[in-house]
């Protein structure tokens, strides 16, 4: 049996559906597949059991006979890509998170 490689990328809560959203990859022999995963949880889970719950959900993903979406690659390529959240993207959650705990007031 080969050990199965997993990545799993940053995992952000969205606060508009309540649910952890993450790309998570799972290598399979030569062959990398990257499905998207959204975990319904509250908040303050712990992150520990939110990344099991997240990699448990996307291996269901894989075994179904009907995997929805998801990206295929080799997995070399796949596992030479960096993970890379872009400024912009950061800055625009920091500002979300902002108006969220300030009651929904500009800053």
């Amino acid at each position: 049996m080969t050990r199965q490689k997993n990545r799993i990328s940053q995992i952000t809560y969205n606060p508009a559906t309540q649910c952890f959203d993450a790309a998570v990859t799972l290598i399979a022999g030569d062959e990398a597949y990257t499905y998207p995963v959204s975990m319904p949880a509250p908040l303050d889970s712990a992150y520990e059991d939110v990344t099991k719950a997240v990699l448990a959900r996307a291996k269901r993903m894989h075994e179904s006979a009907n995997p929805r979406l998801r990206s295929q690659k080799p997995a070399e390529d796949a596992l030479a890509m960096p993970i890379v959240i872009p400024p912009s993207v950061r800055e625009a959650t920091v500002g979300l998170w902002d108006r969220l705990l300030n009651g929904g007031k500009a800053a």
